[in-house]
């Protein structure tokens, strides 16, 4: 008897470290976080932002993709048309590469081939052209240059809150006015 009650006590005791080990081994789940890794994207193609203060449409920007980060609600753009309204009425209608526009504060960046024309006969060209909407003013910066009838300006920068129909040139500003401007 005493040998069944030693193979008996080795048996239940074989049996409990299998179960032990078998409970204990069990990996854990991952643990969830609600942060995720980089920026949450959502890509739309063909799409139009704009912009109103007061009941006024002061500008719209369509790309050809426009990517929104969920979180911060920034925008990044590729292939933009768009066009700025002024109080008076007059408009610049643009073409950009690419572009950005902050969510807080509405400032819209455009870089890359800016062509820009305005419905008064202003055309500009520049490397970039910045939105500062608390300003209300629109700057052409990098190789800038700005023409209007007989008068053609450049410079590094050039600032205007009525679409270009006064203008202010910052760093290397050169002014050309004649006939033969263009």
């Amino acid at each position: 008897m005493t040998r069944n009650k030693i193979i008996g006590g080795v048996l239940a005791a074989a049996f409990l470290g299998l179960v032990l080990w078998a409970v204990l081994s069990v990996p854990k789940p991952p643990e969830q976080t609600d942060a995720q890794q980089g920026p949450r994207i959502m890509s739309y193609e063909d799409n139009t932002l704009h912009e109103e203060q007061d009941g006024r449409t002061v500008w719209t920007l369509t790309a050809q993709n426009m990517s929104v980060d969920i979180d911060t609600q920034d925008t990044t753009m590729k292939g933009i048309e768009g066009t700025f309204y002024s109080e008076d009425g007059n408009t610049l209608s643009l073409k950009a590469d690419t572009g950005h526009m902050d969510s807080t504060t509405h400032d819209v960046v455009l870089t890359g081939g800016i062509y820009a024309e305005s419905s008064n006969g202003v055309t500009l060209r520049a490397n970039a052209l910045h939105w500062t909407a608390a300003k209300k003013e629109l700057a052409a910066e990098g190789s800038a240059v700005l023409t209007r009838d007989d008068l053609r300006a450049s410079g590094d920068r050039i600032t205007s809150a009525d679409e270009f129909e006064k203008f202010a040139i910052e760093g290397n500003a050169h002014i050309i006015k004649g006939r033969d401007v263009k």
